[in-house]
């Protein structure tokens, strides 16, 4: 009985901590704050923006947000879809509409830390 509680507090406790991390994600993409994201990227991450894309460190990937919310600043943040694979993995997804145009914004999310950040273009 003691195990089936401590499975089940387990479970609920990531299943919590995953929905916070993601409303905390978006969060922070909606208001265009690269300092709230980096908190939540691996040391080093595959990141995409626009046409540059490479695996960078934290501090390489907070310097090439801050320069791409500068030039784009944040209208909107939409269209957010979420989904979990093998409850290792979480994608977002979603459209970010800024001064200069939309991106589509696809994340990927491995224990709880953001190894893949991408916007492109949404030529839609």
């Amino acid at each position: 009985m003691k195990l089936l509680i401590v499975i089940s507090s387990l479970f609920f406790g990531l299943f919590i901590s995953g929905t916070e991390l993601t409303e905390e994600i978006v969060s922070a993409l909606k208001q265009g704050k690269s300092a709230e994201l980096v908190k939540y990227f691996e040391e080093k991450v595959s990141i995409k923006l626009i046409n540059q894309e490479d695996v960078l460190s934290k501090s390489q990937a907070e310097a090439n947000l801050i320069y791409f919310f500068e030039k784009h600043p944040v209208k909107s943040f939409s269209g957010t879809h979420t989904s979990t694979v093998n409850n290792s993995q979480q994608y977002i997804t979603g459209t970010l509409e800024t001064s200069n145009g939309k991106f589509r914004v696809s994340i990927l999310i491995r224990r709880n830390l953001i190894s893949q950040f991408r916007i492109e273009n949404d030529n839609d």
